[in-house]
């Protein structure tokens, strides 16, 4: 899992990563938006971010996903992100973070070498102050 760190407020905000993947998997690429400490800010913050629970989609985020493999284009679109789909913990920099993901994309990917970027296009300012951050991961849920 690669994890950095995103202003998705503001518009022309990027983070890339470089990774080899040596055999064929499921990949995430999602935001992670970490929950407040203050019960009533955490409470804005679910309904901006929305939830799956009830059928909320929150407040939208287009970005634009370029993925490339081995220096050619595998993927380059402009996504449309809402809602929320799980929960999950993880660590940067040494602190532990409590976060809500929203999928931008799940992909299978071949075997080589890859560059994924993402990047805000327009400002939204109900996410100003939220600490947000793009994973890029495998990803192979079990049911």
């Amino acid at each position: 899992m690669i994890v950095k760190p995103i202003d998705v407020s503001l518009p022309s905000q990027s983070a890339a990563a470089h990774f080899s993947v040596s055999e064929r998997g499921g990949y995430r690429i999602a935001l992670l938006f970490v929950w407040s400490k203050s019960k009533s800010e955490a409470d804005r913050q679910g309904k901006i971010w929305g939830g799956d629970m009830a059928g909320d989609k929150g407040i939208p985020i287009s970005v634009h996903l370029r993925v490339l493999k081995d220096r050619a284009i595998f993927f380059d679109e402009i996504v449309m992100t809402e809602g929320v789909d799980s929960g999950q913990a993880f660590e940067y920099e040494g602190d532990y973070k409590s976060a809500q993901v929203r999928d931008i994309k799940h992909l299978a990917l071949l075997p080589g070498e890859y560059t994924v970027e993402v990047l805000t296009l327009e400002r939204v300012d109900a996410f100003s102050g939220i600490e947000s951050y793009i994973e890029f991961s495998y990803y192979n849920p079990k049911i």
